[in-house]
């Protein structure tokens, strides 16, 4: 019946005057009440569809929209991924032009779905392209061309770090460097003290003499980037000061009376620090400032690599966990506080009083605690959560991560290039698709339900620790091995171990000496803490000593990563041949990387140090002092395990006070330390590599490199086969990027 037939019934038949008159009849019309009866019939049928459609309609809405926001999440990171990964420039004025052509042809397409789907899938790409290439450009800052030379100095803090040996990285605004004028000063400089001196905070201006140099790029091809991250932080100078750092004697009231955000939460954390270091000795400080304030810069060497080695590293940084235990905590907390009073708790909804009290304590956490992107992440999805409490809804869902990610990408798309975001997403996304897939399984769910089921509440627990940190440790292991070169393989065991202590004891404890510190009673809350901490570096070393605690697995491509997590995507998925696509990219993937070859040589920026590959495959360098880092970094990316004691143990590498000799793949390598070995380097070597001005032309070598060239080369990566060689430089992709100091 149609709209029009069912008012036209509905009006004569039952708003009809004839209904107020009684019947000439004296008895009933079967007729009439027949042609009711049946009007009846057809509006109830009619209601029924409407209510069917506007359903199936309501479903369909919400299964575009839950599939749209992943959809435009992967073309906005497309589109970022694009632009960084690129070797030159992007022009704002094509992007316009793309995005204004793609506009006009998708008003076009609108009855063509499949082309008018691309188009926007394409729009969208650009438009995350765009973001990339402004964030990029709005971030810009000169950078320092020299390389290191000391400088007077003029800066204001705006952040100070603390580094182990009590040592400081300040960060600040750069107000004034010698020899050079105001529009070639960089925005921002980071300068590390050298001595034991006392601690500046936020707004003080500090004067010294520092050695300064432009940021350094990656220390090898494809690796990690320091002046890309940088960059968008407007630091375009490093280094470390010379001179004992001093308050300045001018513009200091300028400095003080300032009033911003930055600086409350500067000196927040500045009270917060004092109170930690004054209530707690080392190790416990170090790691309190680390879980509470994001300070990692304290932890001892030997108790960091063991939290890695154990696949405890993450508590190091502040994420997901730390935000979930900390609201979590707050919210039951709050909601108990408030059960106290039965009047009060009677008449008001004190369960979303207490999700919004959990949500501002766990934003007020957010500040205080460095706000890196892990955690940026976290608030976004604890906010998401404790609003979806006070709205009585569905929060763990994948399209709340997908809004998470896609804010954070909006804002600063630099983020995609970073592990932090990568590992943080991995592992969220895994293990709400696993809770979904584990929720609707049937035989737990009659496990549940079985009269001895509150016996099993703590092995329920200890085996979700398991089963999360197995999982985690899946989605992640692409990311770390792409940008750590190992994984670890006893993070269940330590997680399942350590993970109790810090959930039910540790940030709670950390919680309560938060709350007690205006009212100077932190002092009780930093008992639990402190035992808490041993527990958790006792449970660390313990299981790093299991030999080896981690897998290295040598440096990986980016297309390996890509069909890796490409693979454990496929997997989810409820179709089994799409499940066997997924395993067969697994196994495809590391063994596309046993195919990829590894340099026969290094040679350092600084002409200081090389490595060469000796008759056992294996890399050999001199070690010393200088290039530590870098020859570590260099092993790993080989998957390389040994310490440095056996690297330079090597008749295929032989140093002395005046060169290094050696010869890898037929080719005879000399670095010259002294002029002295000159004249027979000139005669012998095949490559020749020197740090010091030299005006004698040497005519057998095939290659002869100076620390100039070095310089603005970078690392070079030497692949030598019969004879030829193949030279990769680190900075051959940054030479036309922006954040590079070499354009």
């Amino acid at each position: 019946m149609k709209g029009g037939q069912k008012i036209q019934f509905f009006l004569k038949n039952y708003l009809s005057f004839k209904n107020f008159w009684p019947n000439s009849d004296s008895g009933k019309n079967p007729i009439k009440d027949r042609n009711k009866d049946q009007l009846n019939k057809q509006y109830s049928s009619y209601q029924r569809k409407q209510n069917q459609n506007r359903k199936s309609k309501s479903e369909n809405q919400t299964a575009i929209l839950k599939n749209n926001i992943p959809i435009t999440l992967l073309c906005i990171a497309t589109g970022i991924g694009l632009y960084f990964n690129l070797p030159g420039e992007g022009n704002s004025k094509v992007c316009a032009l793309l995005i204004i052509t793609l506009l006009f042809l998708g008003g076009l397409s609108q009855n063509y779905r499949y082309l008018n789907n691309i188009i926007i899938g394409a729009l969208i790409i650009i438009i995350g392209y765009s973001l990339a290439l402004y964030r990029t450009h709005t971030s810009t800052t000169p950078l320092l061309n020299q390389t290191l030379k000391s400088f007077d100095v003029v800066m204001m803090v705006e952040e100070n770090q603390p580094l182990q040996k009590n040592r400081i990285r300040y960060t600040g605004k750069l107000l004034s460097l010698s020899k050079l004028s105001k529009n070639k000063i960089p925005k921002r400089v980071r300068i590390r003290t050298t001595d034991q001196g006392p601690r500046f905070k936020y707004g003080d201006l500090l004067c010294m003499r520092a050695m300064l140099a432009r940021p350094k790029g990656p220390i090898r091809a494809g690796g990690y980037d320091f002046g890309f991250a940088l960059w968008f932080k407007q630091i375009g100078a490093t280094g470390f000061n010379i001179s004992p750092i001093r308050l300045c004697p001018y513009n200091q009231d300028r400095i003080e009376h300032q009033s911003s955000i930055s600086q409350i939460i500067a000196n927040i954390r500045s009270f917060i620090g004092n109170k930690i270091d004054n209530g707690l000795n080392e190790p416990e400080r170090a790691m309190a400032r680390a879980l509470i304030l994001g300070d990692r810069g304290r932890v001892n060497r030997d108790d960091l690599e063991a939290m890695r080695k154990a696949g405890l590293g993450h508590l190091l940084a502040i994420s997901g966990l730390h935000m979930a235990v900390f609201g979590g905590t707050l919210f039951i907390l709050i909601r108990a506080l408030l059960a106290l009073f039965p009047i009060f708790s009677q008449n008001h909804p004190i369960k979303k009083y207490a999700a919004l009290s959990a949500l501002i304590g766990s934003f007020v956490y957010f500040l205080i605690s460095g706000q890196s992107i892990p955690t940026q992440r976290a608030v976004l999805m604890i906010s998401v959560l404790f609003t979806a409490i006070m709205i009585e809804r569905t929060a763990l869902t994948l399209r709340n991560v997908a809004v998470a990610a896609l804010i954070i990408l909006v804002l600063k798309p630099e983020s995609l290039m970073s592990a932090g975001f990568q590992m943080s997403f991995a592992a969220v996304t895994a293990l709400i698709v696993t809770y979904q897939m584990l929720r609707d399984f049937e035989p737990l769910k009659n496990l549940k339900h079985t009269p001895r089921s509150s016996w099993l509440k703590p092995f329920y627990y200890l085996g979700g620790i398991w089963v999360t940190s197995i999982i985690a440790t899946i989605a992640t292991a692409p990311f770390a091995i792409y940008h750590f070169q190992n994984v670890s393989y006893m993070g269940p065991v330590g997680n399942m171990l350590a993970i109790p202590v810090f959930s039910l004891l540790l940030m709670p404890s950390a919680l309560m000496s938060l709350i007690m510190m205006p009212f100077g009673l932190e002092a009780l809350a930093f008992i639990p803490l402190k035992y808490s901490i041993q527990i958790l570096l006792s449970t660390a070393h313990w299981t790093a000593s299991f030999y080896p605690a981690t897998i290295t697995v040598g440096a990986i491509n980016l297309s390996t990563v890509i069909i890796m997590m490409a693979g454990l995507v496929f997997l989810f998925f409820t179709n089994r041949p799409v499940n066997l696509i997924g395993a067969m990219l697994i196994i495809i993937a590391p063994i596309s990387t046993l195919k990829q070859k590894k340099p026969d040589i290094y040679i350092g920026a600084t002409a200081e140090l090389i490595a060469l590959r000796g008759k056992d495959q294996k890399l050999y360098a001199p070690t010393g002092r200088k290039g530590t880092f870098v020859l570590k970094n260099w092993l790993k990316a080989d998957g390389d395990r040994r310490t440095l004691n056996y690297v330079r143990n090597s008749q295929d590498l032989l140093c002395d006070d005046s060169a290094c000799t050696g010869k890898t793949a037929g080719l005879r390598v000399t670095l010259i330390k002294s002029i002295a070995a000159l004249e027979e380097a000139c005669h012998t070597a095949d490559i020749l590599i020197y740090r010091f001005s030299i005006t004698r032309k040497c005519k057998n070598p095939k290659l002869i490199l100076s620390k100039k060239e070095l310089t603005n080369s970078g690392t070079l990566s030497i692949y030598i086969k019969d004879g030829k060689m193949e030279i990769i430089s680190a900075n051959q992709f940054r030479k036309n990027r922006i954040w590079s100091a070499y354009r």
